[in-house]
């Protein structure tokens, strides 16, 4: 007589598949000089906003998907949450929304609303959007192909870190340590 006996749930089962999908590269990406508006409607030129002297966590969104983009953004506010309790400093987080058409300042601001997310998200014209998107290798021809991408710097750092997948916000908390070079 054969028994089974029911394995014990693994609860980070579904983190550690995520992150075997994800890759970790340096890169180097010039910033457009671009006006983009924040959630409050306010301008925000792009270069002054991702100086090299703030550290950084910028990843491309957009407020009506369904499926990649509120996991990045969940992912960001654990990796907030994950940040203040162990003590660790903070990047200043950033999310441009890929669909300027819908993602107005309005609409950004009550996804920020919905989510409890207190950092900047940007949207502009569509050609500034694009110029983005091109310089940070994120565009992929429209938002139907939209790649998930969390890209890290360091204060006064030339090079970024590019994080290409879903990755945990345990995975980004990692990452950015060793960007930060607290890890």
């Amino acid at each position: 007589m054969t028994v089974c006996v029911a394995a014990e749930p693994d609860s980070h089962a579904q983190h550690r598949m995520m992150a075997a999908n994800v890759t970790v590269q340096d890169a180097r990406y010039e910033v457009p000089d671009v006006e983009l508006l924040d959630e409050q409607g306010r301008r925000v030129r792009l270069r002054e906003l991702l100086a090299e002297d703030r550290p950084i966590a910028l990843n491309f969104i957009f407020t009506s998907c369904t499926t990649v983009c509120p996991v990045m953004t969940a992912s960001f506010l654990q990796m907030q949450k994950t940040m203040r309790t162990e003590q660790i400093s903070a990047p200043a987080f950033v999310s441009i929304s890929i669909d300027p058409d819908f993602d107005t300042a309005p609409v950004l601001a009550a996804y920020a609303r919905r989510f409890g997310a207190d950092w900047t998200f940007l949207s502009g014209e569509t050609d500034d959007v694009v110029r983005v998107m091109r310089a940070f290798d994120a565009y992929r021809g429209g938002k139907a192909n939209h790649a998930a991408i969390t890209l890290m710097r360091a204060p006064h750092g030339k090079k970024w870190t590019r994080v290409e997948g879903l990755a945990p916000s345990e995975h980004l908390v990692h990452v950015w340590k060793e960007v930060a070079g607290a890890g």
